[in-house]
Order: structure tokens, then C-alpha cells, then sequence
């Protein structure tokens, strides 16, 4: 198997929206002998280029002069135009963006495609336009990048070589223009290289002013503004005699779902901020059960939510309501979740199943691990990327 040269266009900002996915995707096939470089733009206003070389894996960030609220979305000028410079006088044998129908992501790779005759690799990480994200936008987004949007977010992969779908949802999008054979299923991954799995997190607990006999539940945060994917457990909780021995510990940002709960509920949570796994994981290991609760919505249907993954590599269950892409993987993993419903009976019946079998739960835990490390970790998912490429390659569009 041949060394390749892939470049790897990032829609955001350096360590931010989507760098989870694109970051130990790029180390996973650094491990296997190919080159990746990985273009992204500095959260920060700044007018000097930065390079870093991480787990082997090359990031150039460069400079931006627009509010880091836009860059954060993909949209930028000088970020943009220093990115199309390097990608019309860099050669590259693949090129990939994440979310290519915004600029930052996708016209780097399309020029590259179009000067060098590179495959372009373009992901689809959830449904952005219509009856999708682009109903929740505001008006002035509509107003302005409306338009934008709805045109690229196909056109850009009918461009594309190959396309990396999340879900059967966008699959099925994707195959009403896309031969299936150039369309790829790649979930997210677990990071069991920065995570190490602890069984027993009774003294872990004791450091953080955690009773051992607290149960504890985890939750990892995207949209954290979105009470709706909380409130199933705590209106559990709140009824449940045994919620002075509960915690919730909520990694990520904390400031917009800490200001909608009540303020009898507030004694049930941790927050923990945000945190580097590879520097700060043993917080992650308190929790003993994960949660993900989540609303029946397209966008939900569409996506993948990336933390199954983390959750996993801790060795923990997931307490969960199926949705979409997660039904059918919870049916062929049911080891690894405790499924339920939105509704406070289901949960708590599940909380009591907890909090009687959590020592025999906890020997399940190295189950669950494995399945983390073989089948879920990114360097499994680079793995099928790789091949993916190979294959785009040996069939490459005339």
C-alpha cells in the first residue's frame, strides 16, 4: 500500500467544530504511512501563519481578520484566500474537507481537484438545508448566507470524488446523485489512545468531592444551549427517591444550559468545563453511566453524535433513547447502552437497574472497552477512510 499525500480542509476555527473527528482521523492515517496536512484558521485575530506538527500530523492555522463567531461557521477572507493560495501550488493525491459547502472547507479542495487533478473527498456530517439546520438559522443568516447554503451544500458534493456520510439518512441523499459505490458510511470514533480505562472510579470520586456511593452521570456537550436533551433526566431524577445520591457531571460549555435550569435542580450538577482528554481524561472516568437524550428531528436522523465514541473508550453504558443512526448500532452493541424513552418511568426504572447491579455494570465495563478499542476507534475509522481513498483512486472519475 502506497504512501499518500492528503490535504484535509478544515471548516472552523483551530481545536473547534469538528476538529474532534478530522484531528484523529488525520493521526490514524499518519499510523499507516500516509502524509496529512491539515488546513485550519486561528480562533484569534491575528495576520501571521502558525505551523505545528502533532502526532505527526502537519497543521498549518492561518491568520483571520473576521469575528471568530463567522470563521467558527466556515466563512472568512483571509484565511480563505491564504488557503487557496497553498492549495494552487501544493500538490496533494487527496483532498478532503469537512463540510465542504462552506468556503473555509470546500473551495481549497475544489481547486486542488480542478489544478492537480487531486480526488476530493468531501464529509457530510448532518442535513443543513431545508426541513434540516437551515429552519432553525436566523433571519439574517437566511438573509445573507441563505442562498449560499442551499446551493452548495449539494453542489459541492456532486463536485466531490467521494462522499463520507454519517448516517443511512444522508446515504440516501446522497445516492440520488452519487453512484453508492462512491459513497462511504464512516461514524465517529472513539479516542482510546488519550482515554485509558479505569474499572474502578470509587477514589477517583473521593478527589473530586464525589461520595463514592454517588451514582454518576456524564455528558459531554454540543449543543449545550438545548435543554431538551437534559430535562428527560432530570425531570427523572427529581422524582426519584434516591436523587440526593446523583450527580450529573456536564463537560464542555456550561454558561447557556446552567442559566435555563431551576434553581432547586442546580445541586444535581457538576460542571466540569472543558477539557484536553489527553491531559484532563480522569474526570471523564467519575462518571459511571453516560447519557444522550435526543429529540425525533431530521437533524438528529442525519448526524452521528460524536461522544458515542468517548463514552465507549471510558468503558461506560450509555443510558439512551435510540434515534436514528444510534438504533441500529445500540441493537448490535446492546452490551455497551440502556435504552429507554424520554419518558421519567422508563428512566427511572433504568436508574434503579443502575444503582442495583452497578458493581456487575462495572466488570461489563472491559466489554465495553474492547468494543471501543476494535471496532469504534478512530484508528479503525481511518482505516475504512483509507481504503475508501484507494478505491477513488484506482476508480478515478474521467
Amino acid at each position: 500500500m502506497r504512501s499518500l499525500k492528503i490535504l484535509i480542509s478544515h471548516t472552523s476555527v483551530y481545536n473547534n467544530a469538528g476538529w474532534g473527528r478530522i484531528f484523529p482521523l488525520a493521526t490514524g492515517l499518519v499510523k499507516q504511512g500516509h502524509r496529512v496536512t491539515i488546513l485550519t484558521t486561528n480562533p484569534k485575530f491575528s495576520l501571521i501563519t502558525k505551523r505545528k506538527v502533532i502526532n505527526n500530523v502537519d497543521i498549518i492555522i492561518y491568520p483571520e481578520i473576521v469575528p471568530m463567531r463567522i470563521s467558527k461557521m466556515g466563512f472568512g477572507f483571509l484565511s480563505l484566500f491564504l488557503k487557496i493560495i497553498h492549495s494552487f501550488f501544493n500538490r496533494y493525491d487527496v483532498v478532503q474537507s469537512d463540510n465542504g459547502h462552506r468556503p473555509l472547507a470546500g473551495i481549497p479542495c475544489r481547486i486542488n481537484k480542478r489544478r492537480f487533478g487531486s480526488v476530493y473527498v468531501a464529509e457530510w456530517y448532518d442535513w443543513y438545508g431545508k426541513g434540516g439546520q437551515y429552519d432553525a438559522k436566523k433571519k439574517l443568516f437566511k438573509l445573507l448566507l441563505g442562498w449560499y447554503e442551499l446551493k452548495y451544500e449539494i453542489k459541492d458534493k456532486k463536485v466531490a470524488d467521494g462522499v463520507v456520510v454519517l448516517s443511512e439518512v444522508l446515504r440516501n441523499r446522497a445516492e440520488q446523485f452519487k453512484p453508492k459505490e462512491r459513497i462511504r458510511k464512516i461514524h465517529g470514533g472513539a479516542d482510546v489512545d488519550s482515554i485509558p480505562y479505569l474499572k474502578d472510579n470509587s477514589q477517583l470520586k473521593k478527589k473530586y468531592s464525589i461520595d463514592s456511593e454517588v451514582l454518576t452521570f456524564g455528558y459531554i456537550t454540543s449543543n449545550s444551549y438545548n435543554l431538551a436533551e437534559f430535562s428527560p433526566l432530570i425531570d427523572a431524577i427529581s422524582k426519584s427517591e434516591h436523587s440526593r445520591k446523583i450527580k450529573i457531571l456536564i463537560f464542555g460549555e456550561s454558561n447557556s444550559i446552567a442559566s435555563q435550569l431551576k434553581p432547586e435542580t442546580m445541586d444535581l450538577f457538576m460542571f466540569m468545563g472543558w477539557i484536553d482528554f489527553s491531559r484532563d481524561y480522569e474526570k471523564l472516568q467519575c462518571v459511571d453511566t453516560f447519557f444522550l437524550f435526543k429529540e425525533e428531528s431530521l437533524g438528529n436522523k442525519a448526524g452521528w453524535p460524536n461522544c458515542i465514541g468517548d463514552y465507549l473508550a471510558c468503558g461506560r453504558p450509555v443510558l439512551l433513547n435510540p434515534v436514528g443512526e444510534v438504533v441500529d448500532f445500540a441493537k448490535k452493541y446492546p452490551i455497551a447502552f440502556l435504552e429507554t424513552t424520554r419518558e421519567s418511568e422508563s428512566i427511572l426504572s433504568k436508574i434503579e437497574y443502575l444503582d442495583e447491579n452497578i458493581s456487575r455494570i462495572k466488570e461489563e465495563g472491559v466489554t465495553i472497552r474492547k468494543l471501543a478499542e476494535n471496532i469504534v476507534s478512530w484508528e479503525a475509522k481511518s482505516e475504512e477512510l483509507s481504503s475508501f481513498y484507494f478505491y477513488l483512486l484506482e476508480n478515478k472519475a474521467v
